[in-house]
């Protein structure tokens, strides 16, 4: 059990490990570990679209997440996703307000550019991440507003693709309805890591507070090999369950970490012609 300033130092660091893994700062980029013939017709993709989600540890909701996902004007081929994360603010011992843009090539899936703003404070860190295709190159560089003092930068050569957590989500999503099972390097916090995710295809009914029946679902599961490290306490497993149909909309997941288990569940949606597909009760 958790008492006093523990558990606000505790639920500050499930909320500060959303941010910074699960939505922003967790990228894949690599060579093409997956084939384009792998990935959906990219049916995942809609014109708007747009997904909250609720975030719990144990017992508490700690947070929203909501992402807003739109066509670039002019660019049948690029989306522009934005994700904010949002600490409960009936949790006075937490402020997190944090947000991250992506740009995303529809086909072949990957980022093209990626920027985050995660307040601290007075001050904010930007970081920024642009892919140069002709290169073959990755720019990155932090900020620390209102200075605008530089943090660090770097550069990463020899890529093909990377991908932040929205467009990694959205290969995700292209990729769940296959039996087949992916390892790619993942650039965490300028560290280049390995992570394992599996596809097996299988479908299982999930619940969600927000609906009477179950939903009809495709699971995925993997793990992030830190080399036996621990990053913000987040262990490297975790699950994902999407939608049983041509959006694959991402449901729920579940990360483990050293305190427990962080669960993220839609709760509400809104996309053109679409609504979970619920098993309903036979008659």
């Amino acid at each position: 059990m958790v008492h006093g300033k523990g558990k606000a130092l505790s639920m500050k660091r499930v909320a500060g490990l959303l941010g910074s893994l699960f939505v922003g700062g967790y990228l894949i980029a690599g060579p093409f570990f997956a084939s384009p013939k792998l990935e959906t017709d990219g049916r995942v993709f809609a014109s708007s679209e747009t997904l909250r989600y609720k975030v719990k540890w144990l017992f508490f909701r700690i947070g929203t997440i909501t992402v807003n996902t739109q066509n670039v004007q002019d660019r049948r081929d690029l989306y522009r996703t934005q994700i904010t994360l949002d600490s409960n603010p009936d949790l006075f011992f937490i402020s997190v307000h944090n947000r991250y843009e992506a740009v995303i090539r529809s086909n072949p899936i990957r980022c093209e550019s990626f920027q985050s703003w995660e307040v601290n404070g007075d001050d904010t860190l930007v970081t920024r991440y642009v892919f140069v295709d002709s290169l073959k190159r990755i720019l990155m560089a932090q900020h620390m507003l209102p200075a605008d003092t530089l943090v660090r930068e770097d550069v990463k050569d020899s890529i093909d693709r990377f991908f932040d957590g929205a467009s990694l989500i959205f290969l995700a999503r292209s990729l769940v309805h296959r039996d087949t099972s992916v390892s790619v390097p993942t650039l965490v916090d300028f560290d280049l890591f390995f992570t394992d995710i599996i596809f097996p295809a299988t479908v299982k009914p999930v619940s969600l507070g927000t609906l009477d029946h179950a939903v009809r679902t495709r699971e995925l599961y993997g793990k992030a090999n830190f080399g036996g490290k621990t990053i913000g306490g987040f262990s490297g497993d975790f699950k994902g369950w999407f939608s049983d149909d041509g959006a694959a909309v991402p449901l729920r997941a579940e990360m483990s970490i050293t305190l427990g288990t962080v669960d993220v569940q839609l709760e509400e949606w809104k996309r053109p012609n679409w609504e979970p597909p619920v098993i309903s009760e036979e008659p």
